[in-house]
């Protein structure tokens, strides 16, 4: 069991830790309908104050007996201590609000030292950095001055949202909390269990702009009326077809040859190997969201031959299609699915009888 100590620092914002609350409640939802015999949860999750003691706050964040026992009494296992981000009025303030932190400052230190894992998040990164145990920060442009004249020793990244280093992963701002919760339960070990819920709980921009080509015919736009554009965009409506580059070449209006320059200049890749990653985002989608079987996923990718398919995707993944479901998906087994229904509909029909029973 994997346990979360949320504490709420002076001037914390205690919505964060409630957004936090929702996605371990998610992940234990999540292992429990992949894992329906599954016993205890593998996430706890207790609400502290900056002394480390039970927060006033804390009965609010559970909403189940198994929840509050966890809390009270969690299992072994690794734990970490998740700080919501400082409220932000200036960087004076923001400094004056971290030396009144000095008890947060310190409970970092003694958590990092004792092999916890520390997760902060927007300004909270500034306690951390306060704390002397970090290295290289995530900070948005407009604090970067501010930060760099409070901690010189500690690296400023600019480029990368969230930064995972030893013992500690940080976010450059609240809007991330979700996904930085997501990146501790990874880097405690439930990285299978996070990549799922990161399909539930977070915008895939890639696969969101993958499922619209696979569900509507209209791809294009004239203000993207490119040779390479058209290639992609036919492509990607006939994935589930063998591919011949001379009809993709014809949708493009170019030669084959020009088809297969514009790819390796812009792309970095030939057509075909365009195709076999379309063909293995899709496979990859259907495995983690859907019951549909392997061959008919292959089938779908244009592929007639389910073991060249599954040879394709061992390749490209390094492990096979069966195991990439069992890994990655975000749905329980079908059997269980169909105990629900069952109970479901059994429910439904007592009400149903319930309501036209007269009353004595």
């Amino acid at each position: 069991m994997i346990h979360f100590e949320l504490m709420l620092p002076e001037g914390g914002a205690p919505g964060a830790l409630w957004s936090a609350v929702d996605v371990l409640r998610e992940l234990n939802a999540l292992a429990r309908t992949r894992n329906p015999r599954m016993g205890t949860p593998v996430l706890a999750w207790r609400l502290v104050d900056a002394d480390g003691r039970a927060h006033r706050w804390h009965a609010q964040s559970c909403v189940n007996d198994e929840e509050r026992l966890h809390a009270r009494k969690p299992l072994p296992g690794p734990r970490i201590l998740l700080l919501p981000p400082l409220e932000m009025r200036s960087i004076p303030a923001l400094r004056r609000l971290v030396s009144r932190n000095a008890k947060v400052v310190e409970a970092i230190r003694e958590r990092f030292d004792a092999g916890h894992l520390i997760g902060a998040c927007g300004t909270s990164v500034w306690l951390l950095a306060q704390s002397g145990r970090l290295e290289l920060a995530p900070v948005p442009w407009l604090y970067q001055s501010g930060f760099a004249d409070q901690f010189p020793d500690v690296r400023i990244e600019a480029r990368e949202p969230i930064v995972a280093q030893h013992g500690s992963v940080c976010a450059a701002a609240p809007p991330l909390l979700q996904a930085l919760v997501l990146h501790l339960a990874a880097y405690a070990g439930l990285a299978d269990l996070a990549h799922a819920g990161a399909e539930k709980l977070l915008l895939n921009a890639e696969r969101q702009a993958l499922s619209a080509t696979m569900t509507s015919k209209e791809v294009m736009g004239q203000s993207r009326d490119t040779p390479l554009y058209r290639a992609q965009a036919w492509i990607q409506a006939n994935a589930g077809r063998p591919l011949k580059l001379e009809r993709a070449a014809a949708a493009a209006s170019i030669s084959e040859r020009t088809l297969s320059r514009l790819f390796r200049q812009h792309l970095n890749k030939t057509p075909l190997e365009y195709l076999q990653e379309l063909r293995l985002q899709r496979a990859q989608m259907w495995l983690e969201g859907t019951f549909r079987s392997v061959e008919e996923i292959a089938h779908d990718c244009g592929y007639t031959d389910t073991s060249a398919f599954c040879r394709m995707f061992a390749r490209a993944t390094g492990t096979s299609p069966r195991g990439h479901r069992e890994r990655y998906t975000f749905r329980g087994p079908r059997a269980h699915w169909k105990l629900d229904e069952t109970r479901d509909s059994e429910s439904e029909v007592r009400e149903a009888v319930r309501k036209l029973t007269p009353k004595a």
